[in-house]
């Protein structure tokens, strides 16, 4: 499961809006990946990436230099690549032959979405295409599954009364997410720590 926050999806959406009129748009969802309590793999978005991709009507091209360049953060940050978003110009979500080559990993699982209409009317997760790849190679994910692949989350949740000051939580609250050991035990490994 890949779990976008709704500001950097929305992020994602801005740096889009600023390519040329009509000009296919491309960037990666880059951030961490995990295991729950029952081996599940999950990623968790935390960055986009643009790459400095050259761009056409109906076309974009990545050099091995700008992927070289739009994975440098990898290390130093302790993110990894958790998949390719680009943008077709009309309605048409589905991989081209052209889509299926230039993808940004030919490794089973990789994801990649396709946003209609430059995404200019600021689609949803939900309206792309949504690609895995698997060995007999990329495999468009019917809607109703898209949910099975990923989900938008919120990135604020605000449930304060209505004119209700900050209260403050108290110290001794142990709470945790449920499989937040996993993470804590992931994010303690990387060198910023």
């Amino acid at each position: 499961m890949l779990s976008i926050p709704e500001a950097v999806w929305n992020l994602l959406l801005d740096a889009f809006a600023s390519a040329p009129r009509g000009h296919e748009r491309v960037a990666y969802l880059d951030g961490v990946r995990f295991y729950d309590e029952h081996g599940d793999l999950h990623g968790l978005v935390t960055t986009v990436t643009v790459p400095d991709a050259v761009t056409s009507l109906g076309n974009y091209r990545v050099s091995a230099a700008a992927m070289e360049q739009a994975g440098a953060h990898f290390e130093p940050l302790g993110l990894v690549r958790l998949a390719q978003v680009h943008t077709h110009g009309n309605h048409h979500v589905t991989h081209s032959s052209v889509d299926d080559r230039h993808a940004y990993s030919q490794r089973d699982g990789a994801v990649s979405l396709v946003l209609p209409y430059s995404a200019v009317h600021r689609p949803s997760p939900e309206n792309a295409g949504v690609h895995v790849r698997e060995a007999a190679g990329w495999r468009r994910v019917s809607e109703p599954q898209i949910c099975q692949v990923l989900r938008l989350v919120p990135s604020l949740i605000d449930l304060r009364s209505s004119g209700a000051p900050w209260n403050g939580s108290p110290a001794d609250t142990k709470a945790i997410s449920k499989g937040g050991w996993l993470l804590s035990k992931m994010l303690s490994r990387l060198p910023w720590r």
